[in-house]
């Protein structure tokens, strides 16, 4: 096994096709580069072997929408729980289906099959595209079959405290809901990226030329040398933290990626771990690549700008 890796959780992008199109969303924009959906007998192998051998405590199932596909969602989760992976989990922004008989099937399955966690978002970008009435139908079905832990999984602008037309819309959203009995996750904030680039520009966090946090610091973000979490994406790609590959699992056995994992033979990796960000821009110019003038709204902007622009050379 790799003294880099381990594997706390694995995370499942499904799919990045959804039911809504959100002015903040990540995932839309990856919809072109990716298949419609990851292929369901190559996760439930990934889950068997994985779960296997390093004993992750959670598996996440996320989109995109990924209940517009349920039966993978279902294949991930009953084999993660025959092999005993006890966190079994969807995050879902509910609207999979206008029918309410569809939607309780559909709830009704996921508990069969072992999930015992959905996160649903509920927020002011999510309901300009998603009837609040169909959310609170399939949340009011998840608690009526009992999954185990049901919450509400906003999404805040610039931070929950700060006062903007999106946040007020949000908290009004939540206290229409508050009837029904879910907590309240915490949600997270908006990254700057995808659609909310050009959508939401004027609430983005200024630019600067070097940013000075490090790997780890950020949320859904791995230390290179000391990977907790892996993805795997609709096309089988693993991921160890923002589009970093570590290789195709559709090509290549998912162990003998996870066990070969060293990040000091992966030149841009190692320049992060030795360097931080002055390390990345640093073999970035040995490479041609000149950072941009107007720096860069984070360090995972700046690490995914820079690696793109190389795989592009």
């Amino acid at each position: 096994m790799s003294k880099y890796l381990t594997v706390n959780r694995m995370e499942f992008a499904v799919t990045y096709l959804c039911s809504g199109k959100c002015r903040h969303c990540n995932a839309i924009v990856k919809q072109e580069n990716f298949p419609e959906h990851i292929e369901k007998s190559l996760s439930v192998e990934i889950v068997r072997k994985v779960g296997k051998k390093y004993h992750p405590r959670s598996v996440m199932t996320f989109g995109g929408e990924p209940l517009l596909f349920p039966e993978i969602v279902y294949a991930i989760h009953n084999e993660a729980t025959n092999i005993g992976i006890p966190i079994r989990s969807v995050i879902t922004n509910g609207y999979w289906s206008d029918d309410m008989k569809e939607i309780e099937e559909t709830v009704t399955k996921l508990k069969e099959t072992g999930v015992n966690s959905i996160h649903i978002s509920v927020d002011a970008f999510h309901h300009e595209y998603i009837p609040l009435s169909v959310v609170r139908k399939a949340a009011e079905a998840c608690l009526k079959v009992r999954i185990e832990d049901v919450a509400w999984n906003p999404c805040w602008l610039i931070s929950r405290e700060h006062h903007n037309p999106y946040n007020r819309k949000t908290k009004s959203i939540l206290k229409q809901l508050e009837d029904i009995p879910i907590r309240d996750c915490g949600g997270n904030v908006m990254e700057p990226a995808g659609l909310a680039l050009c959508n939401l520009k004027e609430y983005l966090p200024p630019k600067v030329k070097m940013p000075r946090r490090k790997c780890s610091d950020v949320p859904y973000t791995n230390r290179l040398d000391s990977v907790k979490f892996i993805l795997l994406e609709p096309d089988g790609r693993v991921a160890v933290c923002n589009e970093f590959y570590i290789g195709n699992a559709s090509e290549t056995d998912i162990i003998e990626l996870l066990d070969g994992y060293d990040p000091t033979k992966i030149p841009e990796m190692k320049a992060i771990i030795e360097n931080g960000m002055e390390g990345l821009e640093k073999w970035a110019k040995t490479n041609g690549i000149e950072p941009d003038p107007e720096g860069y709204y984070s360090i995972c902007s700046m690490c995914t700008s820079i690696r793109r622009q190389i795989n592009r050379i």
